[in-house]
């Protein structure tokens, strides 16, 4: 299992892609993904996520970020 943070904008009225393609995502990889932390500030959504290396490994560079989850530490 691997960790990964994933953040995604979302400043336009409309669902943005990348906020949609983590949901889709989230439901593709349901049963091996666990969301351990979600936080939004409304535009912005962050989630630290546990899961397969396949799933961490589809996840688009430019929605990763840096975290102290995501290092362990």
């Amino acid at each position: 299992m691997r960790r990964a943070t994933i953040f995604a904008g979302d400043f336009e009225d409309a669902l943005s892609k990348d906020v949609a393609w983590v949901r889709e995502w989230l439901e593709k990889w349901d049963a091996d993904v666990v969301v351990v932390r979600y936080s939004t500030g409304g535009w912005e959504h962050l989630w630290d996520v546990l899961g397969l290396e396949a799933a961490i490994d589809e996840i688009p560079p430019h929605l990763l970020c840096t975290s102290d989850w995501a290092s362990g530490t």
